[in-house]
């Protein structure tokens, strides 16, 4: 049975779509058969990540439609690498979840691994597009806003019993103003499980802005994707300290990415002071809350009213007793 996993994030922009196209092609290259689906509904871009916006003749809205069959809208992009285009006529409004849910969940049996590209967020698609997978990635990119938003939504799945979660660092430096190191994600946002630490790699990004990214280079991200994908495949954890080692400095940088990285003033340094102290009180807030040590903020309105009896987050359990306990929870689900 095929493993789902779905990329996400509390923040757009951070680099979902690309994280979703290239950790398919490195489980391909690895010998896994692959299927790619594009959950953006309304916005897809994983198609140009492939190369393939001009040869979408079905998506998965045609076949929750009845338009066509489901084998009929899958596009082979390469040998045991398939692609599932989303509805670029529909939003997650129009489409009607549990006939996504079957779709994908019937397509996947075919496949070793069935990676979702989500919206970002933690509304109804987010929680429409990840209720069937087995994992979910949280992309983060060197920002505090990125990071306060991973940590809002890694809130959200802990306070549902979601805690097959992992967070992906993607498009980091090594000590370059304006981006904040790893180091500080690390300490700040205290993930338990880390997915992977992807460096900023602009012939990645060449690739992929060209449509050709199934034939990117062994490049320094291609290579920390490597250890992600083993991980992916049951094995150990990514070693921190060589996924370090390949973050790009500014004295590693060429010519013309020197002149584009920012230079940070004063008036700069102290902004970006002032931002990690709110997203470092922000944390501080949502783990107090998490520990039962604070009292939980009113529910919002676009959460959904069953979901209040969920229980807290179990204390004293292991990630692995956890993990266990949330597959049981979405087998009861199904």
């Amino acid at each position: 049975m095929s493993t789902i996993i779905a990329i996400a994030s509390g923040k757009g922009g951070v680099g979902k779509t690309l994280v979703t196209a290239s950790l398919a092609i490195a489980l391909q290259r690895r010998g896994h058969s692959v299927l790619a689906v594009d959950a953006d509904m309304g916005l897809r871009n994983l198609d140009l990540m492939f190369g393939m916006q001009d040869d979408v003749l079905y998506d998965i809205g045609d076949v929750i439609k009845g338009r066509c069959r489901a084998g009929e809208a899958v596009m082979t992009v390469a040998g045991k690498l398939d692609f599932l285009a989303a509805s670029q006529k529909h939003t997650w409004e129009k489409i009607d979840a549990p006939t996504y849910h079957y779709i994908v969940e019937t397509l996947s049996k075919d496949y070793d691994y069935t990676l979702i590209d989500c919206p970002p967020g933690r509304g109804r698609a987010y929680k429409d597009a990840t209720a069937i997978a087995d994992r979910i990635f949280f992309v983060v990119e060197p920002t505090w806003s990125s990071m306060r938003d991973a940590a809002r939504v890694m809130q959200f799945c802990n306070k549902r019993k979601r805690f097959n979660y992992d967070v992906l660092f993607n498009n980091f430096y090594s000590g370059v103003p304006g981006y904040v190191p790893v180091q500080d994600m690390l300490q700040i946002l205290n993930p338990e499980t880390v997915a992977g630490i992807l460096p900023h790699d602009p012939a990645v990004h060449l690739a992929a802005h060209e449509g050709c990214l199934l034939h990117a280079a062994e490049t320094p991200f291609m290579k920390a994707l490597a250890q992600t994908a083993a991980y992916v495949e049951g094995g150990a954890a990514p070693d921190i300290g060589s996924l370090t080692a390949l973050l790009p400095t500014v004295e590693g940088a060429g010519a013309e990415e020197k002149e584009s990285l920012p230079v940070a003033d004063e008036e700069e340094k102290e902004s970006l002071g002032c931002m990690k102290a709110l997203a470092v009180a922000e944390l501080q807030k949502a783990a107090a809350i998490l520990n039962g040590t604070a009292a939980e903020p009113e529910e919002e309105p676009e959460e959904d009213a069953a979901d209040e009896d969920m229980p807290r987050r179990p204390k004293g359990l292991s990630l692995r007793r956890r993990r266990d306990q949330s597959a049981a929870w979405r087998h009861y689900r199904r």
